[in-house]
């Protein structure tokens, strides 16, 4: 094979290596599902929210998406504010809520922020349940 022959030969091998390393990527996004449907909650989208209890968050978006939040244990007093914050380790009002980020919440005996442990997309069904457990809770 002469010097021609094998320049043709290494960009074979070249666009053959491309080729798999696309398709391996292809093939690592496909297998990883909850990469894909992981909730985003965008800091500068955040339109409403709901405490269900001092542990727990609805958390609509703009585009009228909801996010139920939990938190890392026991928030005090948080059914009782009229304004919460949230703020993000991204910084950024595109940054989407992750756990360790904070709902922000003003309080002179507790102070502090509560971080936020798991975020997940709400559905109707876990809505309608709640809605049961707290019709439950009051009769």
């Amino acid at each position: 094979m002469g010097i021609g022959g094998a320049l043709v030969f290494r960009r074979k091998i070249g666009a053959m290596k491309t080729k798999l390393l696309i398709a391996a990527g292809l093939a690592a996004m496909m297998s990883t599902p909850a990469l894909a449907q992981q909730a985003c909650l965008r800091v500068g989208q955040i339109y409403n929210w709901k405490v269900l209890d001092n542990e727990t968050l609805v958390v609509e978006d703009l585009t009228h998406n909801k996010f139920r939040l939990g938190l890392m244990g026991y928030c005090p007093n948080l059914a009782f504010k009229q304004k919460v914050g949230f703020k993000s380790i991204g910084g950024t009002q595109l940054s989407c809520l992750t756990p360790g980020d904070q709902v922000v919440i003003h309080d002179r005996v507790t102070g502090g922020p509560c971080p936020i442990r798991t975020i997940e997309t709400y559905t109707p069904e876990m809505e309608k349940a709640d809605k049961a457990l707290e019709a439950q809770k009051h009769s």
